[in-house]
């Protein structure tokens, strides 16, 4: 784990265990996930990068000297999921219910942000990941990026917060099947604004980011909250709070979901760790459904 310092104006100077935070470059804060170790996994509560990354939002999001918060992720992936080592197991319908009610505060307090937010994706962005990049404004992909909710595969829920963004259909097909979609199909669904080069992303992400803090600040901020207040009356807040309220029973179910050789996932988690538990959560897929979603795809 790497720390970095609040480079920040507001408040007293932090020190992160999770992520870094480097000095703002021409009104642009950048916030990087840091544990390429872990391919970024998000934990949860205290001290976790999940309450790091909102705290770090938040300290952005009141220096007026900063029009845009860039997100960024060190490594090869964007970020591979969740992370619930050293999380008790949930036991009852009120332990699943503080665990949903606990990911959707998360996404609240950075929905809450103001500044507009670029997200910037490479290699793996998977489940919570996925969920992440859905709270940024504009999110720009490499083109070795891959976006997919593989937990459905194991009957947990994951598709709340990306269903208001890509329609039923894609969240469906993504949740029900686990397949993973390249960055270049996530660019055509609307998940994704622009795919560039690998080798560009940065660069690009920062051009970006410093195009939107160039404009006006006071009416980046208004222009950011109209067109969500607009999305929200449209229903996609409405749709957020109804999809949490069946993810609780959805996860409530997963404990009693069956890998193909008849164990429970928990047990093989337990047992064999997260390695046993992706090779059973894949040991019934054998190729891709979904066809390469590249420029000349049909």
């Amino acid at each position: 784990m790497n720390a970095g310092r609040n480079a920040f104006a507001v408040g007293k100077d932090v020190m992160y265990d999770h992520i870094a935070v480097d000095q703002p470059v021409t009104g642009v804060a950048r916030i990087r996930l840091d544990r390429p170790e872990r391919m970024n996994a998000l934990g949860i509560g205290p001290g976790s990068n999940r309450a790091e990354i909102a705290a770090a939002m938040s300290a952005a999001d009141k220096d007026e000297s900063i029009g845009c918060i860039l997100l960024t992720a060190a490594g090869a992936a964007f970020c591979a999921g969740g992370d619930l080592s050293g999380v008790a197991p949930a036991e009852t319908p009120v332990d699943d219910y503080a665990f949903v009610a606990e990911l959707g505060a998360f996404y609240e307090q950075l929905r809450a942000v103001r500044t507009p937010i670029v997200g910037a994706v490479q290699g793996l962005c998977l489940g919570a990941g996925m969920s992440l990049a859905a709270q940024c404004d504009l999110l720009v992909a490499a083109d070795d990026a891959r976006f997919g909710l593989v937990e459905g595969r194991m009957g947990h829920p994951g598709a709340t917060e990306i269903a208001p963004i890509v329609g039923a259909a894609w969240a469906k097909f993504l949740i029900l099947t686990g397949e993973l979609i390249d960055a270049h199909r996530a660019e055509r669904i609307g998940f994704v604004l622009s795919v560039v080069p690998a080798a560009d992303l940065e660069g690009r992400a920062l051009d970006l980011a410093r195009r939107v803090a160039a404009v006006p600040r006071a009416s980046a901020l208004m222009n950011k909250a109209a067109v969500d207040a607009m999305a929200d009356a449209l229903g996609r807040q409405d749709a957020r709070r109804v999809g949490r309220a069946h993810d609780v029973t959805t996860k409530a179910a997963a404990r009693q979901a069956t890998a193909p050789d008849g164990r429970l996932f928990d047990d093989i988690l337990r047992e064999e760790g997260t390695a046993g538990l992706k090779k059973a959560r894949d040991s019934q897929f054998t190729g891709r459904w979904l066809a390469a979603g590249g420029p000349t795809a049909p």
